[in-house]
C-alpha cells in the first residue's frame, strides 16, 4: 500500500506532485458534460466508487478547485454563480474514496497531504459561496466538508489512542504505620517511590513521527472552525489514557465516602497510595501531557490551555475529593506525617499545574483550579496544625504509674524525640503551613516570640516533656535510681538534639549547654547519694583511739563496706545505661572515687589482720576486685554475679 490508497485502485496508481511539478498545460480537464449548476452527489454505496474516478493529477485538481474559489470570491455579481466546472465532480469522487478507506476498515490510514489541502479549500470554498443565494452546491460542499472533518477526527481519535508507552506494573506500597504512645516511630521520610519506572517515562508513548500527524490534524480542524470538536476528540482520548495510567496505581480503589469507614491502619494505606498517585500525576502524567499538548497545538497555545486544565481537573477532581474526606478524620499526633505527605503532595501538583505563561492572570481556567487545590492544602495544613499541638497534650496527659524498669530512657522521650526530628525533617512544610496559619499557633513563652513558628513549637514540646520527666522521676523510691533515670534521659535527648542539626538549630547552643549542665548535676547527685554514703565506712576517723587502732571497729567497718557494696552492686547491676559514652563515664567517674579510697583504707589496716581466714573474712575484695564489679554496674543484669576473686 502505497501513502494514497490501496495497490491497484485509481488513488494508488497516482502519485503526489507538488504544485511547481505540475504546470498548467500537463492538466487535461476531464471528459464530463459542463453545466451551469452542480452536478447530482453519487451515493457513497457503490463500491466500485475508485474505478469511476478518471485518471487526473491531484495538484492539478487542487488548482482548479483554488481558481474556482478565487472566481467566486471575486464575483462582483453575488446574485448569479459562476458556471461550476467539471473538476468539482472529480474532487468530491476522491475525497469520498479517500475517507471511505478508512471508515470501511477502521485502521489509521497513512498521511495523505490532499486531504489537508482540500479541508483548507472547502472551508474557503464554502465561505466564498456563502455570499451566494442559497444553492445545491452549498449544501453539498458542506456535507462533503463535514465528511472529511469527521474522517479527520476519527483519524485523530486513532492515533491518539494508538501509544507505544506501557501501562506501569502495579506499586508495592511499603505502609509504615506510627501508633500514639505505643512509643514506638517506625517510619520512612518518604513513603513514596522515589525514581519513576521506564514505562512511565515514557509516556505518553508517541514517536515525533506520529506526533506530527496528530499536530497537523489538530491544526487544520482549528484552522477551519472546528476547535470543539477537535477539542473534544483531545480531551476524551487523553483523558482515557490518564485514567488508564492511574488504574494501575490502584486509583480505583480511593472512594472519599470509604474515609469515615476505615480504621488508621487501612487509611494509611489510602493515603500511602493516594500521595503516590499524586506525586505520579505530578513528576510524570501531567508534565507530559503538558509537554505534548504544547507541541500539538504550538499554533493554538490559548485553546490547549483551557482544554488542558479541563483535562488535568477532570483527573484530580475525585483526588481532591479524597483530600477533603481525609482531612475531616479524626485527628490525632501520630497522623501527622502522613498529612504533611499529603499536603507536600498537592504543592507539587499546584507547582506543576501553574502556567507561568498565562495570560488572563486570576480569571483564568489555571488560577482556579490551583486555587481549588490551594484550598484543599489549607485544610490538610490547619488538621496538621491541629495534630502538632495534639502532641502537647498527650505528653500532659501520659500519666503512666509504673517507672521503667532500671531507670532506662523512657519510651516517651525516644518517642517525642523522634516525632520531633521527623518534624523537622518538614521544617520547611511546617513553617509555611504554620505561616498559613498563624492564629492557631502561640508562642509557649515571650522569649519564643522572636523565634520561628516551629521552633518556638519545638521548644514548648520539650518543655512539656522535661516536667513530664521530672514527674515520672518521682515514681521512684531510691533517689539514686531517680538520678540514673533523669540522666538517661537527659543524655538520651541532649545527644538527639545534637545528632539532628535541624533541631540543634531550633534549641540554640545556650539551650545545649543548660542542658548538658543539667546532666552534671544529675550525675554529681547520683555520686553522693551512693558512692559517698560508701566511702563513710572507710574512712579513718573514729578508727584509733589513744593512738591505737581498735579493730573491733576497723572489723565492723570494713562488715558495713562489704555489705554495703554487695546491694549496691545487686541493685545497680540491673539498672540500665545504655549509652556507651555516658556509661563510660559513669563507671570511670566511680572507680576514680571509690578505687583509690578504698586501696589506700585496704594498704593502711590490712596488717591488723592475721593472714588467712582473718582477713579473708573481712577484707571481703581487694582493689582490683571492686574495680571489675564497677564494670558490671548498670548492665540491666538480674543475674548479676560478683567476682570473688582472692589475692
Amino acid at each position: 500500500m502505497d501513502k494514497h490508497g490501496k495497490s491497484g485502485s485509481f488513488i494508488g496508481r497516482h502519485r503526489w506532485r507538488t504544485t511547481m511539478d505540475s504546470p498548467r498545460s500537463s492538466f487535461s480537464s476531464p471528459k464530463l458534460p459542463r453545466k451551469s449548476s452542480p452536478v447530482p452527489d453519487i451515493a457513497d454505496s457503490n463500491d466500485d466508487l475508485d474505478e469511476s474516478i478518471p485518471d487526473v493529477d491531484y495538484d492539478q485538481i487542487l488548482l482548479e478547485i483554488e481558481r474556482f474559489t478565487d472566481e467566486v470570491s471575486t464575483a462582483d455579481d453575488k446574485t448569479t454563480l459562476p458556471e461550476v466546472p467539471d473538476i468539482i465532480e472529480i474532487f468530491s469522487l476522491i475525497i469520498k474514496s479517500k475517507t471511505r478507506k478508512s471508515t470501511r476498515t477502521g485502521e489509521v490510514m497513512d498521511e495523505d497531504p490532499f486531504l489537508y489541502e482540500s479541508v483548507r479549500l472547502l472551508w474557503k470554498l464554502k465561505s466564498a459561496l456563502g455570499e451566494f443565494p442559497n444553492t445545491s452546491l452549498v449544501d453539498r460542499m458542506n456535507k462533503l466538508l463535514h465528511r472529511v472533518i469527521m474522517f479527520m477526527e476519527e483519524e485523530l481519535r486513532a492515533l491518539l489512542l494508538h501509544s507505544k508507552a506501557k501501562l506501569p506494573p502495579e506499586p508495592s506500597l511499603k505502609v509504615i504505620s506510627s501508633r500514639a504512645f505505643s512509643f514506638k516511630i517506625e517510619r520512612e521520610r518518604s513513603p513514596i517511590p522515589a525514581e519513576p519506572s521506564t514505562d512511565d517515562l515514557d509516556f505518553p508513548g508517541f514517536c515525533e513521527e506520529k506526533i506530527i500527524r496528530i499536530t497537523k490534524i489538530v491544526t487544520t480542524l482549528i484552522s477551519v472552525g472546528y476547535k470543539n470538536e477537535c477539542s473534544h476528540v483531545y480531551s476524551m482520548a487523553r483523558g482515557n489514557a490518564l485514567y488508564e495510567q492511574l488504574k494501575k496505581h490502584d486509583f480505583e480503589k480511593l472512594n472519599a465516602e470509604d474515609v469515615p469507614k476505615l480504621n488508621w491502619e487501612l487509611l494509611e494505606a489510602d493515603m500511602a497510595r493516594w500521595i503516590n498517585i499524586i506525586k505520579h500525576c505530578s513528576d510524570v502524567l501531567i508534565p507530559a501531557e503538558r509537554k505534548l499538548g504544547e507541541t500539538v497545538f504550538a499554533d493554538h497555545r490559548s485553546v490547549f490551555r483551557g482544554l488542558f486544565i479541563n483535562l488535568v481537573r477532570s483527573v484530580i477532581t475525585s483526588l481532591l475529593d479524597y483530600a477533603a474526606a481525609v482531612a475531616e478524620t479524626k485527628r490525632s499526633a501520630e497522623r501527622l506525617f502522613r498529612f504533611l505527605d499529603m499536603y507536600e503532595a498537592l504543592y507539587g501538583l499546584r507547582e506543576v499545574i501553574n502556567d507561568d505563561d498565562d495570560e488572563e492572570g486570576e480569571q483564568s481556567p489555571c488560577n482556579d483550579l490551583n486555587m481549588e487545590i490551594s484550598k484543599h492544602s489549607e485544610r490538610i495544613g490547619v488538621a496538621a496544625v491541629t495534630m502538632f499541638g495534639d502532641l502537647e497534650n498527650s505528653i500532659r496527659n501520659d500519666a503512666a504509674k509504673t517507672p521503667v524498669p532500671g531507670g532506662a530512657v523512657h519510651p516517651l522521650s525516644r518517642y517525642v524525640m523522634n516525632y520531633v526530628k521527623y518534624a523537622c525533617d518538614y521544617g520547611g512544610t511546617f513553617e509555611q503551613i504554620f505561616q498559613q496559619n498563624a492564629k492557631l499557633v502561640q508562642p509557649a513563652s515571650p522569649e519564643d516570640m522572636d523565634k520561628s513558628p516551629l521552633a518556638a513549637q519545638v521548644m514548648s514540646v520539650m518543655g512539656i516533656l522535661d516536667s513530664n520527666l521530672a514527674v515520672k522521676s518521682t515514681l521512684y523510691k531510691d533517689p539514686s535510681l531517680r538520678y540514673i533515670f533523669l540522666m538517661n534521659n537527659g543524655r538520651y535527648i541532649l545527644t538527639k538534639v545534637r545528632e539532628s542539626n535541624e533541631i540543634r538549630k531550633m534549641m540554640g547552643d545556650n539551650w545545649c549547654r543548660r542542658r548538658s549542665s543539667e546532666v552534671r548535676h544529675y550525675h554529681k547527685s547520683y555520686q553522693r547519694e551512693t558512692w559517698t554514703r560508701l566511702l563513710q565506712c572507710i574512712t579513718q576517723e573514729g578508727i584509733q583511739v589513744n593512738g591505737k587502732v581498735n579493730k573491733q571497729v576497723l572489723k565492723e567497718r570494713f562488715k558495713n563496706f562489704n555489705a554495703m557494696f554487695d546491694e549496691i552492686h545487686k541493685t545497680q547491676s540491673t539498672w540500665v545505661v545504655r549509652e556507651q559514652q555516658l556509661l563510660s563515664e559513669l563507671r570511670a567517674s566511680i572507680s576514680a572515687v571509690v578505687i583509690p579510697a578504698y586501696r589506700s583504707f585496704v594498704g593502711r589496716y590490712k596488717h591488723h589482720f592475721e593472714p588467712g581466714k582473718s582477713a579473708d573474712k573481712y577484707i571481703k575484695y581487694q582493689p582490683e576486685d571492686i574495680e571489675a564489679l564497677i564494670e558490671t554496674l548498670f548492665d540491666g543484669n538480674n543475674n548479676a554475679s560478683m567476682s570473688r576473686k582472692r589475692f
